[in-house]
């Protein structure tokens, strides 16, 4: 089953840092490194410092990152900048953000702690994989923190709405967290802790699956937590702190929940030809032409979208400098026997990403694993017009443009077992890092 719980979070004392904006950060895997200074000189309290400290040159195996991680923890509530909620809670958050220039999505979820589950149970499901060398890294700042600083994306089924609109129903008065970040969401959060309503969400989500959406890493690195601990203290009381990790869930068929596509942008392609790529893609695709020019991108971009609307494997293609751009409408039947051929799995045949990354640029193209992992020859971009602008204007040499992967085919995928290649999805907007800890020690128990 799975089980989740109320915690008493770790949050900012909005007393002593009223404006939230200056301190949260987006997830440590999406920060740059001049981002990550900036976040350092933005506040002194600013959430990078725990998340993702800078390095110095005399780190050593007693400072470093992670030290100094826990060492601001304890200095920060000795402060009263962090203070520890008094009862347990399950906070309710909500989320405005653009999706587009002029649609405003509102994307309801909570926060909670999820009792930790292998892979083999079936209960908590994947669809990525992960690195070691992240989590070795991730493991020693939750091992110096002992916390979960920042929550793992989830998403759970219910169609018919009924778990986060109980947990909402134990909403009192005005959210506690109220905020507009610097892309402009909009935050609102409550803590809710009244009991009798707690214990009708955990009963609603006991025979739910969970779906990891972002976070792999996060989630990996909790089980080893989780396992060191055992070791340590035993496994004997399954209400230990650290038996939980803290997820974000929000339903699957929530309305604001949305996915962006990744686009693949290649350089140092030498002398691939591009009319050479569309002639042997023929024998696997149906192929549309448009002009580069005179209209012919619009109409190019629409027929991209069209075919993401129709469930086709759809792939649009750009090469700099040519006079045409193309849609590539995959036959399914031919591509799903060479994909099985190659012992791709049936779940992962419809999923363009996977036709894109194994039809197209290793079989068509004759790319290797090597080349794609180099950073030097691909880049990923979600946005469409800017991944267009960067073929055309920044030293690629080609474009793959893709829509995205619908949440049925993550599941699908996940249920199965499976993983889907890198970059294949992207939940927008990611769930920010700051809101609130979940504090971890071996004599504190969850319930």
């Amino acid at each position: 089953m799975a089980e989740i719980a109320p915690f008493r979070g770790l949050r900012y004392n909005q007393e002593m840092i009223p404006d939230l904006a200056q301190v949260v950060i987006p997830p440590y895997d999406v920060i740059s490194r001049e981002e990550q200074r900036a976040f350092h000189e933005k506040s002194p309290y600013n959430f990078i410092r725990l998340e993702l400290g800078l390095p110095s040159p005399e780190d050593s195996s007693e400072d470093n990152p992670h030290t100094r991680a826990a060492a601001w923890i304890r200095q920060w509530q000795h402060q009263r900048i962090l203070v520890r909620n008094p009862k347990p809670s399950i906070y309710c958050y909500e989320l405005d953000y653009k999706n587009g220039p002029d649609l405003v999505k509102t994307r309801k979820g909570f926060i909670c702690a999820l009792r930790l589950e292998d892979f083999s149970s079936g209960m908590v499901r994947r669809h990525e994989k992960t690195f070691q060398a992240i989590k070795d890294e991730r493991l020693a700042l939750m091992l110096a923190c002992n916390a979960n600083l920042s929550p793992v994306f989830a998403l759970y089924p219910d169609s018919n709405e009924e778990t986060y609109s109980t947990l909402a129903s134990g909403r009192r008065g005005d959210p506690v967290v109220s905020f507009t970040d610097f892309p402009g969401m909009t935050h609102r959060v409550w803590p809710v802790t009244n009991r009798p309503v707690l214990e009708q969400v955990r009963k609603l989500t006991l025979d739910k699956p969970i779906f990891i959406a972002d976070g792999h890493h996060r989630y990996e690195t909790a089980l080893n937590y989780r396992n060191a601990f055992r070791e340590r203290y035993g496994s004997g009381n399954p209400h230990a702190s650290y038996e939980f990790i803290m997820v974000y869930l929000t339903d699957l068929n929530e309305p604001g929940l949305t996915i962006l596509p990744t686009h693949r942008l290649l350089r140092n392609l030498g002398d691939r030809d591009c009319e050479r790529l569309v002639e042997r893609a023929k024998s696997y695709f149906h192929v549309e032409r448009f002009e580069s020019e005179n209209g012919g991108e619009l109409r190019w971009k629409e027929a991209i979208r069209a075919g993401g609307l129709r469930k086709d494997i759809t792939i649009g293609f750009y090469c700099k400098n040519a006079a045409y751009v193309y849609v590539l409408t995959a036959k399914r039947d031919v591509v799903s026997s060479l994909l099985a051929q190659k012992g791709v799995p049936v779940q992962m045949t419809t999923l363009d990403v996977v036709v894109l990354d194994q039809l197209v640029l290793r079989n068509l193209l004759g790319l290797s694993d090597q080349f794609l992992e180099n950073e030097r020859n691909i880049s990923f971009m979600h946005d469409f017009a800017e991944a267009l602008d960067a073929v055309k204007s920044h030293g690629f040499d080609a474009g793959f443009f893709i829509n995205h992967t619908r949440i049925e085919q993550v599941c699908e995928v996940a249920s199965a077992g499976l993983m889907m290649p890198h970059k294949s999805t992207y939940f927008y907007p990611k769930v920010i890092s700051g809101l609130v800890i979940n504090p971890l020690s071996p004599d504190e128990e969850i319930f």
